[in-house]
């Protein structure tokens, strides 16, 4: 495995062959407090590609991205990178797993904006798109063919929705005072 800065990474990445792995680091800004910290993105994957006045990367092969927001994991990533060579936005297809503190979620292709921390995930073909809430002491998920998340908040947005949630009583009617 290889680990490099990304500008070393993937001017390299056109050396690499399908079995080699690279390592990518992209250096974002991160608001602390008043004072921002660099801390950089992790990426690795099987093989890069790396087009420079474009701005985007592609990365083939157990795709694993590794952000201050989220751990992303995919079979394939295209990530678009700001003039300043800052993660702006990424695209994960095939087996998608994004993972943080609160939640891990599941589908077929995500897509990630780092600005506002926002994912949205996408069912795979004959399958459904899952978020498990993981934050409290009781299992809750939801499932559906497409769902908008927050990495920094719990609001979640459902498309073809079915929810799963513990409730006091077990009854219908508790379920869905607790859903209001």
């Amino acid at each position: 495995m290889i680990v490099v800065p990304l500008l070393a990474a993937l001017f390299a990445a056109a050396s690499l062959t399908d079995n080699d792995a690279s390592t990518t680091n992209v250096a974002e800004q991160v608001e602390s407090g008043e004072k921002k910290q660099r801390r950089p993105v992790k990426i690795t994957s099987d093989s890069t590609f790396y087009d420079r006045k474009s701005g985007y990367a592609i990365f083939s092969g157990r795709v694993h991205v590794d952000d201050e927001q989220c751990q992303v994991h995919a079979d394939k990533a295209f990530v678009f990178l700001s003039e300043t060579n800052d993660l702006k936005r990424l695209v994960a297809v095939g087996n998608v797993a994004v993972t943080n503190e609160m939640r891990r979620a599941y589908g077929g292709k995500a897509l990630y904006y780092k600005q506002n921390g926002m994912v949205v995930l996408y069912a795979p073909p004959g399958g459904v798109a899952e978020v498990r809430d993981e934050s409290k002491k009781e299992n809750q998920s939801v499932r559906g063919s497409k769902i908008k998340f927050w990495t920094k908040t719990e609001q979640v947005e459902v498309v073809d929705a079915e929810i799963s949630a513990p409730v006091s009583g077990g009854d219908q009617k508790n379920l869905i005072k607790s859903l209001r």
